[in-house]
């Protein structure tokens, strides 16, 4: 049995429009006739039942809207006024529903059995606080913007770090039935299955020419599920990385790439890669992954940095500064023609975006069609749910605890990050079993 935790508005109901508003805050009654119930949702919903599961609403709005959605239309149990993304109402629920085969939220080897499933940010930050996977649905499009939800605002649902990502009900039913064959194509390999699935984080026209951004996997910073896999981005970096670990990074960008063969209509002319610069440990950092990767397009050496590289581009202080940093010391080679061509480009990390769109950037300049940016984890935004225990003085210092990964052995740990490290906290640590 799966524990289906439901988002109400934007995933069961296409009510996300601030018109029902009256109703959600209880200052109207709910008028059933007047909620457009999203086609396949009644359906959805009677198929989790009938297969074992237990579908649960859990939802920001007023009880009186909830109960009578969740008890005329789709006849299951709900949580109303959750707060998200806090994680009390919810959690104290799910406990007082222990019994025989009702599974422990609490219980990390159980964690697998619950899935939250929403369209918002708030949605996919309330499962990363109980550490549960969560899928960011995509069932209407926004007919306004709402800052708190992130209502319309592709990109704040995107950078909370969703396990899945679904735009039908058939989907949500394929990834309840095949968890890992569903996650992200990197994660998916460190789990030993193959994936090609990806996130579509970013798309431009240019006159009939596109630019994409597409990563293959999540690095956290806090609280998430356990198949985001910020191990294995530090991993890149280690001097003492295997040839088994490389492989298998290479696979997952492999996967990928054969998902975008098959589409004919794309001829992709080359297949590149964001160079190291002389000093990168270990050398050649990515130009060894990028050797491993299995395709048929052609490979090129694209880009170089200048010998007299100062200072790093992650230690520049903003976007701007990015820009700026990668603009003035990583350059197209001059001997390589981009004119009228399709470019693959493969990267390590996907943080501000500033070295997708430099190059990028670059390129068309230069001539180039349509461009295919690929990093291999993205840096999704922060979660934290824990303060620091340390008593100073009589106090209880109280400061968020961030997740932290120890590059020696790829643990995690809490700490309350001191200011030494650009922190606020007062040093403590503790390790996460």
């Amino acid at each position: 049995m799966k524990i289906i935790l439901l988002d109400l508005d934007g995933t069961l109901t296409n009510t996300a429009n601030v018109s029902f508003k009256p109703m959600k805050d209880g200052k109207e009654e709910t008028d059933l006739n007047k909620i457009p119930v999203f086609e396949g949702a009644k359906e959805f919903v009677k198929s989790l039942i009938a297969k074992g599961h237990k579908p649960i609403i859990a939802s920001d709005s007023h009880p009186r809207y909830v109960r009578k959605i969740a008890e005329q239309i789709f006849e299951i149990e709900h949580i109303s006024l959750c707060d998200k993304p806090n994680i009390t109402k919810v959690k104290e629920y799910l406990k007082n529903k222990i019994q025989v085969g009702f599974p422990d939220i609490d219980n990390r080897e159980e964690k697998d059995k619950f899935l939250f499933i929403g369209d918002s940010w708030l949605d996919i930050e309330i499962g990363r606080r109980l550490r549960i996977r969560t899928v960011l649905t995509k069932f209407y499009k926004a007919q306004n913007v709402e800052a708190r939800d992130g209502i319309g605002q592709d990109w704040k649902p995107v950078k909370a770090g969703p396990t899945y990502f679904a735009e039908s009900f058939n989907e949500i039913i394929d990834i309840i039935e095949k968890p890992i064959e569903n996650l992200l194509s990197i994660e998916a390999i460190f789990q030993g299955k193959q994936s090609d699935k990806m996130v579509k984080f970013l798309y431009r026209n240019y006159n009939g020419n596109f630019t994409a951004f597409r990563c293959l996997a999540r690095q956290e910073d806090g609280e998430c599920d356990r198949f985001a896999r910020a191990d294995k981005y530090f991993q890149i970096d280690h001097l003492s990385r295997s040839p088994e670990f490389l492989r298998t990074l290479a696979q997952g960008v492999s996967n990928y790439l054969n998902r975008v063969a098959r589409f004919p209509e794309y001829e992709w002319h080359y297949l590149t890669y964001v160079a190291d610069k002389k000093t990168t440990k270990p050398p050649n950092k990515m130009k060894e992954i990028f050797d491993l990767v299995e395709s048929n397009y052609p490979k090129i050496e694209m880009f170089k940095w200048i010998d007299d590289v100062e200072g790093k581009l992650r230690q520049q202080p903003d976007y701007k500064a990015r820009r700026t940093f990668i603009s003035k010391n990583l350059n197209i080679i001059k001997e390589v023609d981009v004119k009228d061509k399709n470019i693959i480009i493969i990267d390590d990390q996907f943080t501000s975006s500033a070295t997708g769109n430099e190059i990028s950037y670059q390129l068309r300049n230069n001539g180039a069609k349509n461009i295919l940016f690929v990093a291999l984890f993205y840096l999704i935004l922060p979660v934290e749910s824990k303060t620091c225990p340390r008593v100073i003085n009589g106090q209880i210092c109280g400061q968020p605890l961030k997740i932290k990964i120890r590059k020696s052995d790829g643990n995690k740990f809490y700490s309350c990050v001191p200011p030494k490290y650009r922190g606020k906290g007062c040093g403590y640590t503790e390790n996460i079993r």
